[in-house]
């Protein structure tokens, strides 16, 4: 298949399913910063088809192909550690007006507070409260990814959240 026939093959299948894909993949991340990066990799995968004629049904296939960069999305990122930045816990803080200049300071604030208090936990409790808050991983997926039980995981999730509430709360 000629290069532009599958330029135009893609732009087919963004102008008719673009939307959908975008609501499908932002639904299903925490960082929304990561939607177009993902929907990108859906298209540079689709760039790659060499017989598009094939495929009977172009939306189901491109939903398949955006699971599918999803999944190995989520494992990049479950396997090194990671702070939260501010794009993600602004995420988080739903109550902040974007025209209230006030309101986004306190957020930046409050980000930083987090941040601070995330550094101060262990590496395994850091890694459950950014892998479940974040990511949005279940504490079986957690324990699968660090080698622990399901009991174990609660535990540091328990302790990650314990230790960042008394944080937030010397700070009052």
């Amino acid at each position: 298949m000629a290069a532009d026939d599958k330029q135009a093959f893609v732009a087919e299948i963004a102008t008719q399913h673009g939307r959908r894909l975008r609501r499908y993949l932002a639904a299903r991340l925490r960082n929304s910063a990561d939607v177009s990066d993902l929907v990108q990799e859906v298209f540079l995968r689709l760039m790659r088809v060499d017989r598009q004629e094939s495929i009977r049904n172009p939306e189901a296939y491109v939903m398949t192909v955006a699971g599918h960069v999803l999944h190995q999305h989520a494992l990049r990122g479950a396997t090194r550690p990671r702070t939260v930045d501010a794009i993600d816990a602004l995420i988080d803080l739903q109550s902040v007006v974007e025209t209230d200049p006030a309101a986004q300071l306190d957020a930046q604030r409050r980000l930083e507070e987090l941040d601070h208090a995330l550094a101060q936990l262990a590496p395994k409790a850091h890694a459950t409260f950014v892998l479940h808050r974040r990511d949005g991983f279940t504490l079986e997926e957690i324990g699968k990814q660090l080698g622990v039980s399901r009991p174990m995981v609660k535990k540091y999730l328990a302790k990650a959240v314990l230790q960042c509430r008394e944080h937030f709360e010397k700070g009052k």
